[in-house]
């Protein structure tokens, strides 16, 4: 078994092809996710619930160094997943081969899968649990260039997206980068355009990976990335479609958006965000529905997870 350097990191490869369940989604067995996103090398709080399935969408340090991102690693392995799936952000420079000359290449005895992780590179997999529940899961840590930092691309290029691009933007999708038909779930580190992406009053979502979202129409579409003020924290978007998936660029097959607010209170005792109970039922019998979830722990303040997961 070969070993890992101490300055490099594991990251799984994605399978250039990957099988897809046909028809509906895949996901119909309950399986119980637990979201964090940008929790920048914070302290993690103690009591996390015990899940199915750990989503990390990103930002696990501050300053991306293979170090911090070891000690992460190693805090995310203290919760109690059978599968935990974690993807880089805009933080984790060491893992951007652009931008750093830190190799980063997968190793059988690496931090992550010490701990138990599945670290992922932009790409769909799929996965089965011991409860006999299969998922698709596409994750991709590419955000909107905004300032110096990893995995960024400019706004005009589409990379989720095999046809309908705007004219004024320019289609770059790859295999990998595309994301397909028939995939339960949506873990990006950055949202989509007007989706629980405001910062300063402005949206700072992306409007190809919007598209693709109603394009694809998963059952849940996970992200951090824009660190979200209190109010806006404490409740989730449910997308309703109208007919056929659209791809005309310049149609808007989001037939509605449904905001559901979770109590603060709740969550604080709790220690985690959830839906109602009425909520929840109501969309699990909706079937063309998308679950939107920002989950990014760390608020305003810099180094202190304001929210819980």
């Amino acid at each position: 078994m070969s070993s890992t350097p101490s300055n490099q990191i594991t990251a799984i490869e994605s399978p250039s092809k990957c099988a897809l369940a046909e028809g509906s989604h895949s996901l119909s067995t309950p399986v119980r996710f637990l979201i964090l996103s940008d929790t920048h090398g914070a302290k993690l709080p103690e009591k996390l619930p015990p899940c199915d399935v750990l989503l990390h969408c990103g930002d696990l340090t501050e300053n991306g160094t293979p170090e911090r991102i070891r000690s992460a690693l190693q805090d995310l392995g203290k919760i109690e997943a059978k599968l935990k799936l974690v993807i880089a952000g805009n933080h984790e420079i060491s893992l951007d081969k652009l931008e750093s000359t830190c190799a980063v290449e997968p190793r059988d005895n690496s931090e992550a899968s010490k701990n138990g992780i599945t670290f992922l590179r932009e790409g769909t997999y799929t996965f089965t649990l011991t409860c006999a529940a299969t998922f698709t899961i596409y994750a991709s840590p590419h955000t909107p260039i905004h300032g110096a930092s990893a995995f960024q691309y400019p706004s005009n290029e589409d990379r989720f997206n095999s046809s309908g691009t705007p004219s004024w933007a320019q289609n770059v999708g790859t295999e990998t980068s595309t994301i397909p038909e028939n995939v339960d779930i949506v873990m990006t580190h950055g949202p989509p355009k007007y989706i629980l992406d405001m910062i300063d009053g402005q949206s700072a979502g992306c409007e190809h990976l919007r598209r693709a979202i109603s394009r694809v129409r998963p059952r849940l579409h996970c992200f951090g990335h824009i660190h979200s003020p209190r109010r806006g924290f404490y409740e989730a978007y449910v997308l309703g479609y109208g007919g056929e998936a659209e791809l005309d660029a310049d149609a808007e097959p989001i037939g509605s958006i449904f905001k559901i607010w979770i109590g603060e209170n709740s969550c604080r005792k709790k220690g985690f965000r959830s839906l109602t109970p009425g909520a929840a039922q109501e969309f699990r019998e909706s079937k063309q529905q998308t679950l939107c979830i920002n989950a990014a722990m760390e608020g305003d303040k810099p180094g202190l997870l304001e929210h819980p997961p």
